[in-house]
């Protein structure tokens, strides 16, 4: 729909250039997912970021802020979590 402008003519309406599909952080991001990508990275193993990237199904944008630190307390989280789960002993089945 064209809109009348007293000074100009017709004008086009503007187009939105954000995409609602891609707006903000992803809110699926767990802390196992965090855990995962930093023990991948620091794995004697050398994987590229890209089969990083295609095996926890993230996207690259993702990947980069978990490499960066943005994710950090997930990391914290993980970790503390699992530590009141471990033990030393050897339980004996």
């Amino acid at each position: 729909m064209k809109q009348f402008d007293l000074f100009g003519g017709f004008s086009k309406p503007a187009k939105s250039k954000i995409k609602a599909s891609n707006q903000g952080r992803p809110k699926t991001i767990t802390p196992e997912i965090v855990f995962e990508t930093k023990k991948l990275l620091s794995s004697k193993k050398k994987i590229s970021n890209d089969e990083i990237m295609q095996k926890l199904r993230i996207s690259k944008s993702t990947f980069y802020r978990i490499k960066k630190g943005c994710y950090d307390d997930l990391f914290k989280k993980y970790l503390h979590s699992n530590i009141q789960n471990f033990s030393l002993t050897q339980e004996d089945v």
